[in-house]
């Protein structure tokens, strides 16, 4: 067992305190039963203390106020907790798993965002997207849907080989619609049907229709 090396004399001895928000904010003002201090916000208490709540307070004879824990919020109107962090944070859960749960929403607020895993798994009912600008590199995409709709104002596709496979019916409707093909264009079909109300229009140096 350690001994004490060295008793110093005429130490200022902190001593606790109930107390009484009068102000909040970054430096709130505590009334307690020795008097009304400008308290200092300690490192380990990591929630605000707001207007009317009950803290523990660590004072000294030099009169300097620490508010080291809120122990009850105030009720009377509605509670909202908010903790308080300077500088970087960080949370970790060694050997475990991390969760953060609410009755009613979780909202995620910042200047950026960055989310980093080696997996990931999101489930929704309903998920209802915004933005001004969407950009990803995937590697791989498998969509599976009951129905899919898209609506775009321009849409523009550059593939290297495109492959589409339809079971029952596809049905394209346009204004207009033109097809530049640099090498061969074919069509195979059992029946195939053109029609047109004004003009069909065949040019090419040799047609042969067997």
């Amino acid at each position: 067992m350690k001994k004490v090396l060295k008793i110093k004399e005429n130490v200022n001895q902190p001593y606790l305190e109930y107390g009484t928000v009068l102000e909040g904010g970054k430096n709130p003002v505590v009334e307690t039963q020795s008097g009304i201090f400008s308290a200092v916000i300690a490192a380990s208490c990591v929630m605000r203390p707001s207007e009317k709540d009950l803290v523990l307070v660590s004072i000294d004879d030099c009169g300097t106020c620490y508010i080291i824990a809120v122990l009850i919020k105030n009720t009377r109107d509605v509670p909202e907790n908010d903790l308080y962090f300077q500088g970087n944070v960080n949370i970790h859960a060694e050997g475990g798993t991390l969760t953060l749960s609410a009755s009613e929403e979780v909202s995620l607020a910042s200047e950026r965002m960055s989310i980093t895993a080696r997996q990931g798994e999101a489930a929704f009912d309903e998920f209802v997207a915004s933005g001004s600008h969407l950009s990803t590199e995937i590697g791989t995409i498998r969509s599976v849907a009951g129905k899919v709709e898209h609506i775009f104002q321009r849409f523009t596709e550059k593939l290297i080989d495109a492959f589409r496979f339809v079971k029952e019916h596809e049905e394209v409707q346009t204004g207009s619609t033109r097809y530049v093909v640099e090498s061969n264009f074919t069509m195979h079909s059992k029946n195939a049907v053109h029609t047109a109300e004004e003009l069909i229009s065949i040019n090419a140096e040799q047609i042969n229709l067997c």
